[in-house]
């Protein structure tokens, strides 16, 4: 999974500092009025937890400065975390087209797209993060997502590439349990899993039980596979 987003606006203005200043213009001060304004507006409406009046000083704030990523990404955010995927990625997408290199956007859209069930679009925006921070959970959810849209032979390169790195041994991902405790799995043993969804999906069923076996021997216990296993044996038994 993506690890969660933060992101603190970064502007001409110093954060919460702001709140404490008078709103008065100092002799020489060379910020305009209205950004000085709209700055603490969306401060204090953070500070108070206003989520409407915040969205709407950033919109006052990008009204003035149009031109910097750091408004958009702030209000990308905001559409993000209250699960408004839709603005979420257009707004990222505006941040984009101002500053291509910007990673936060490029996280924001992905997240979005990926949460609104529009895979193919999510997946450059991964790939960008992935060459980016070389981030093999990155590639992990890549691998996933190409599954799920039936590129087969990406998927498994993608899991290749997983797999021949020794970094993917020490690290971890939690999959869900009966009890609700959770399981981690080396990130190597759940990127095999992958491969024998792969062929189960290709409805190779013999392939895909050699390889959930396989995985199983990786990593004895894996409560996930041990499922996955059991529901492919009844498959073939009502096959039969």
């Amino acid at each position: 999974m993506m690890k969660k987003i933060f992101f603190v606006l970064s502007f001409v203005l110093f954060g919460h500092m702001l709140a404490a200043q008078s709103t008065e213009m100092a002799e020489g001060d060379s910020i305009p009025w209205e950004i000085r304004k709209q700055s603490f507006i969306y401060n204090s409406a953070n500070l108070f937890n206003d989520v409407q009046v915040a969205k709407m000083a950033l919109y006052n704030l990008i009204s003035e400065n149009p031109g910097n990523p750091a408004l958009y990404d702030s209000l990308a955010l905001i559409y993000l975390q209250y699960n408004q995927n839709a603005s979420a990625a257009l707004v990222a997408q505006q941040s984009l087209r101002i500053n291509n290199d910007n990673l936060f956007a490029t996280e924001v859209a992905a997240s979005a797209f990926d949460n609104l069930g529009v895979k193919d679009r999510a997946i450059p925006y991964y790939e960008t993060l992935y060459l980016a921070k070389n981030d093999l959970n990155v590639l992990y959810k890549i691998a996933f997502l190409q599954l799920e849209l039936k590129r087969y032979g990406e998927a498994v390169t993608s899991v290749d590439i997983i797999m021949q790195s020794e970094d993917a041994k020490s690290q971890i991902i939690v999959f869900p349990t009966e009890d609700n405790a959770g399981q981690e799995i080396p990130l190597n043993v759940a990127a095999h899993r992958i491969k024998a969804m792969v062929e189960e999906s290709k409805g190779n069923d013999d392939e895909a039980k050699r390889l959930f076996l396989a995985t199983l021997e990786m990593y004895p216990g894996f409560q996930v596979v041990q499922g996955q296993l059991q529901l492919l044996s009844k498959k073939g038994q009502e096959d039969n």
